[in-house]
């Protein structure tokens, strides 16, 4: 069977792996799967799980807080703050779902941040107003 190349980016390491038959993972129009000799193709996956099947081996699972996806000459490129490669679709799953937690607490906070600066910004534009200062 033909294979291709995966290679991995985040904003610390970059894996090649070789001997891959098939990846499957999904953009914002469904899933997805690519096999050697597959047409260029540029897609941006949402966060999820992605999958890949080495030749001679198992399939294997990304957990990815999305990606942008590059296929060209045979060679899968996925572009991402971070990935992790699992050989479990349960662990991959449950590490998933621990990432999508800690972004969404980050998330809710940072909001909070937000408002509380608005808050004290349009507290202080009322003050000054008060006082007469013009802006």
């Amino acid at each position: 069977m033909r294979t291709f190349a995966l290679c991995l980016r985040d904003t610390h390491r970059c894996e090649e792996l070789k001997g891959i038959e098939s990846f499957v993972g999904a953009d914002d129009t469904g899933s997805f799967a690519i096999r050697a000799g597959h047409a260029p193709l540029i897609a941006a996956l949402g966060f999820g799980l992605a999958r890949f099947k080495p030749e001679d081996a198992a399939w294997r699972y990304l957990a990815l807080p999305g990606a942008v996806l590059n296929f060209a000459d045979n060679r899968l490129e996925l572009l991402t703050r971070r990935f992790y490669l699992y050989d479990d679709y349960r662990i991959a799953a449950a590490a998933l779902r621990e990432e999508l937690e800690t972004e969404e607490r980050t998330l809710a906070e940072t909001r909070a941040s937000i408002r509380a600066l608005e808050q004290h910004m349009l507290k202080r534009l009322w003050q000054m107003r008060r006082e007469g200062i013009k802006l």
